[in-house]
């Protein structure tokens, strides 16, 4: 099966006073038609930054994209000009940002937003945009969708909010779908509801799907393939269940501990200690060696290369081939 997008070795920094930010340093993974790649990671590791960096919307300056090939149905992107990327932007590629009240213009009806982008890139009239606009409002689960037409963001519930960027996103029926942070601050009922739609126009559209997020159970439920992305790097990639099953990086097994457990409820919770280095001071060698359990001194001199552990599984860890004895002893309090 072929890639419907490819991502190879992409670098995106950020020119500050302080120094150089490094937040997406040499980053691969793929995708392709009807699968779903999860992302996940810690604030600040380069989740949304890749994401940005797909649609060419990083803002310059302070930032740019350094580096690196990003192949959407086998044309590089990156060197595509302006114009030929506002054609797939909203069109080819569409994006659920992570904020649906700053990300939705308030002095426009969500009705008259989600017209904005068909009329653009199908080339509807504007009655026949009305009617698509209305079909999406349905589509996404939206009650009384002529009225919702009307109305403006500030006047619909945060679900209703994110619902209606589901709708802009997939007005123009893309191929392939970001969805960045699409649940949070929603409570756990509209959670499901809107990952449940997600999954549902998925499997009707036959999109290509990246799920960005920092909740590993929402990675559980709806990839196929996981990214784990530590300070602007992959420090892991697979399978879901060989990501969930098999983990083989110390920073995903600390993940996969600090996951509240029901028949451990009264015992403390398991913390990766420490804090995540600012991105203009990365360690010289593992940017997670600063908060590693198995941590030698190798880690702090050389970075670990990407090593394929098993078909499809690949891990950056000086310590992947040992790690299985050392999970052994590493304390597991919430498991």
């Amino acid at each position: 099966m072929s890639n419907l997008l490819e991502v190879k070795n992409l670098k995106t920094y950020f020119y500050t006073d302080d120094g150089v930010a490094k937040a997406v340093d040499d980053v691969s993974f793929s995708l392709s038609k009807g699968e779903t790649l999860g992302l996940v990671g810690e604030s600040g590791c380069g989740k949304s930054v890749s994401a940005l960096s797909i649609m060419r919307l990083i803002p310059d300056p302070p930032g740019k994209i350094t580096g690196g090939e990003i192949f959407f149905k086998g044309k590089d992107i990156l060197k595509l000009s302006e114009r030929e990327m506002q054609d797939i932007r909203g069109n080819d590629i569409g994006m659920i940002f992570q904020e649906p009240m700053t990300s939705l213009n308030p002095v426009f009806t969500c009705g008259d937003q989600i017209e904005e982008a068909v009329i653009l890139h199908q080339k509807l009239s504007k009655e026949e945009a009305r009617n698509k606009a209305l079909e999406m409002l349905k589509l996404v689960g939206i009650p009384a969708p002529e009225q919702r037409y009307k109305e403006y963001p500030h006047q619909l519930s945060g679900g209703m909010r994110q619902r209606i960027m589901i709708a802009m996103a997939l007005s123009c029926n893309p191929e392939l779908l970001i969805a960045d942070e699409p649940t949070t601050a929603l409570d756990v009922t509209v959670q499901a509801q809107i990952l449940e739609l997600i999954n549902k126009l998925q499997v009707e559209l036959g999109m290509g799907v990246i799920m960005i997020t920092h909740d590993l159970g929402v990675i559980a439920e709806v990839s196929t393939k996981v990214a784990v992305m530590y300070a602007s790097k992959v420090a892991e990639y697979g399978k879901v269940d060989q990501i969930f099953y098999n983990p083989k990086h110390p920073y995903t097994i600390g993940l996969l501990n600090s996951i509240p457990k029901l028949n451990k409820s009264n015992e403390r919770l398991s913390t990766i200690e420490g804090n995540v280095p600012p991105p203009t001071s990365y360690p010289k060698g593992c940017h997670f060696c600063t908060r590693c359990t198995f941590v030698i001194q190798k880690c702090w001199e050389e970075e670990p290369p990407l090593v394929e552990v098993e078909s499809g599984h690949i891990s950056a860890c000086w310590r992947t081939a040992e790690v299985d004895k050392l999970k052994e002893s590493y304390l597991h309090p919430a498991v």
